[in-house]
């Protein structure tokens, strides 16, 4: 781990992200470092326990250097049962990311829980390890940063199994939540996905996040796969768990992008 304490740190208004929370391609912030800082504007915005993010899409339609963000926030429905919300993020005048929260309201229902097990174990007893190899010579960064534990990695064949944590917080002295944190891991789902016969090497143009409950616990385990096309296009998509069970599923756009 290298000197920084935090993803982002703070200057009056803006968040400026660390070189932890950096991307392989440039002096550029990662898409799961942007993920978990819209993550923390949407939950800012609610004031009520009973509501919960269902769905998070975040559009990552602009690189983010690594310089001060500004955070918005609106409101675009609020109803009794359903909220939307929508984060925009900008830079110098520019915006850069935009992403829209789906908040449902919580009740109670009759009927037992469905007890599904997560399907592969960890992450006690599993080895720690790296979400990409180190002869790739990328620039260090986030995807450094995560603590990975591969059940079934990428050269295995079929979908991947990995447990995945973010040891580091989004800013200094400041707890993050648990929604940040799986915002920022998610990120990870193409990188981490199965090598394929088509190398792109791919990168996600989005983030879309779907939790029915709460993860319990620091580690996310995520089941991923990416199907892909010669167009250089395609879809990266995981199943989310915790060690209770399955917790939700995210998918992303993928294109193939070249290294440097």
């Amino acid at each position: 781990m290298r000197r920084d304490e935090s993803l982002f740190r703070r200057e009056g208004d803006l968040f400026v992200p660390t070189e932890a929370a950096g991307n392989p391609w440039g002096e550029l912030t990662g898409g799961g470092p942007v993920a978990g800082l819209v993550a923390r504007a949407v939950e800012e915005a609610l004031d009520e326990p009973e509501l919960f993010v269902a769905r998070l899409t975040v559009d990552l339609h602009r690189p983010v250097p690594r310089t001060g963000i500004a955070v918005g926030t609106r409101t675009v429905r609020a109803g009794k049962r359903l909220r939307v919300l929508e984060v925009t993020l900008s830079q110098h005048g520019t915006e850069v990311t935009r992403a829209t929260a789906q908040v449902l309201r919580r009740s109670e229902v009759d009927g037992d829980p469905a007890a599904e097990p997560t399907p592969f174990p960890g992450p006690q007893g599993v080895p720690d390890s790296s979400l990409l190899p180190a002869e790739l010579g990328l620039r260090w960064g986030v995807h450094d940063v995560v603590q990975v534990r591969w059940v079934r990695d990428q050269l295995a064949g079929g979908p991947t199994q990995a447990w995945m944590r973010m040891p580091l917080p989004l800013l200094p002295d400041e707890p993050t939540s648990r929604l940040s944190q799986v915002a920022v891991l998610v990120d990870c789902i193409s990188a981490g996905s199965p090598v394929g016969s088509l190398f792109g090497p791919w990168i996600n143009s989005d983030i879309t996040l779907y939790l029915h409950r709460e993860p319990a616990g620091e580690w996310l385990g995520m089941e991923m796969a990416r199907d892909v096309e010669p167009t250089g296009l395609g879809v990266a998509r995981a199943r989310l768990f915790d060690e209770r069970g399955p917790v939700g599923t995210a998918h992303e756009a993928v294109l193939a992008h070249r290294l440097g």
